[in-house]
């Protein structure tokens, strides 16, 4: 569930805006050849209090990078190419009945964004924007796709 995790925290993230946090509602998965217990590609859908739904497609073996989230809405649509890497692709594409426009962002690494974030909290006292508890709900969710999905969560270590 390495890249996976970005997708599911994701549509965590658009929660107050669905009517609360979603649930998983079923997932699909399979094993790297010759690593048994280790998933290469995992599909998860999950559903939103308010009726909405959302699925989360991750694959490690895939010949290209794709790590793009699409929101359908009533009245629309918005694309964003790569959420995750916006250095590489900045836009968001919004999609309505009146046509469509790109928006850029900015090529700045999302990497930046939380260096800067952690610097302001330990330099100025600001607060972080997520926290241990969003970290532990959204492993929370990895754990519940990768049983739905058939596999065991991953072991837990101790430090």
């Amino acid at each position: 569930m390495d890249l996976g995790c970005y997708s599911l925290h994701a549509l965590r993230m658009l929660g107050p805006w669905a009517g609360g946090a979603p649930r998983l509602a079923g997932a699909r998965g399979g094993e790297r050849a010759g690593a048994a217990g280790v998933d290469e590609w995992l599909d998860a859908d999950l559903e939103f209090p308010g009726g909405a739904t959302g699925s989360a497609r991750c694959h490690m073996a895939c010949d290209g990078l794709e790590m793009s989230i699409r929101i359908v809405g009533s009245r629309g649509e918005a694309t964003a190419p790569n959420f995750v890497l916006p250095q590489l692709d900045d836009r968001i594409v919004v999609r309505t009945p009146e046509g469509e426009r790109t928006e850029r962002l900015g090529t700045r690494s999302s990497y930046t964004y939380q260096l800067e974030a952690f610097a302001a909290a330990v330099r100025d006292g600001a607060a972080l924007p997520l926290d241990a508890d969003d970290a532990v709900t959204t492993m929370a969710l990895i754990d519940d796709c990768y049983r739905a999905a058939g596999f065991e969560p991953r072991p837990r270590t101790r430090i």
